[in-house]
């Protein structure tokens, strides 16, 4: 993850220093502090804090921790990838794997006042409109169609439909913007015109861009970064499928739905 926003921020000047060092001495934010490393890089300790908020970090040590997760993530699974030359079987060993690695930075994501908060405005709501698009459309109608089995009425949207949200009462109506990006302009644009009509959003999306984020109520974050290419696509829907299962995993009990 850190990798990837530090390639899609505008850095400055002494910003790009501090990304070239860190580059070339992986294991730096692993031994020090703000003050030690700034020392190194010849950067005031102001510079550090500013650059790890740049990157939506509330500080150093959040940085910081997120950082040797990430580290030593990497280092576990570096030879455990596909690739041209991948036989069947290595595919059927390597793939468990890729997915647990996607189960594990999702889970890293997520913040558990904001899953309850959730749960409860799904609870409270008479109807639950996701909106997605592309592969994550797919997700959301799987969505749908569990939740139904436990009695609440869903419905998916691939875009923001006028008439619909004229004839609907916003307070009994929640909503779930999904975007692993953080940036898909249709979803970005159906969470404005929604807080527009005073529906709650909830935002399912990626933290490489808080585009969306900025504009929801609440967000839930999914595993979206670069390095799971080229399995992009399936690893995305593998992290949206995790979001809404502890949703509906949580509502399912709330629910007191009894399982035969």
């Amino acid at each position: 993850m850190i990798d990837e926003l530090m390639k899609r921020k505008k850095l400055t000047p002494q910003e790009q220093i501090i990304v070239q060092y860190i580059n070339e001495h992986p294991d730096c934010i692993t031994h020090h502090n703000a003050k030690e490393l700034a020392k190194l890089m010849y950067v005031s300790p102001p510079t550090i804090i500013r650059f790890v908020k740049k990157l939506g970090f509330k500080g150093y040590l959040e940085f910081q921790m997120t950082y040797i997760q990430e580290h030593m993530m990497f280092n576990q699974t570096k030879d455990r990838y596909i690739d041209e030359k991948s036989s069947i079987q290595d595919i059927i060993d390597i793939l468990p794997d890729i997915y647990y690695h996607v189960f594990i930075e999702t889970k890293k994501l997520t913040k558990k006042e904001s899953f309850v908060r959730t749960v409860n405005y799904m609870l409270q709501a008479k109807q639950i409109d996701f909106y997605a698009n592309d592969n994550n459309y797919a997700e959301v109608q799987s969505a749908c169609l569990k939740l139904s089995t436990i009695g609440i009425r869903a419905q998916a949207f691939n875009a923001v439909n006028t008439a619909y949200l004229n004839a609907i009462t916003p307070s009994e109506t929640l909503a779930l913007v999904v975007s692993h990006s953080g940036n898909n302009q249709t979803m970005v644009n159906a969470a404005y015109e929604l807080r527009k009509k005073r529906i709650r959003v909830i935002g399912i999306t990626g933290k490489l861009s808080p585009t969306l984020e900025l504009i929801c109520n609440e967000s839930l974050y999914i595993d979206s970064y670069a390095h799971h290419l080229p399995f992009g696509i399936m690893l995305y829907g593998i992290s949206i499928h995790y979001i809404i299962d502890v949703l509906y995993t949580s509502l399912s009990f709330k629910k007191k739905i009894t399982y035969k």
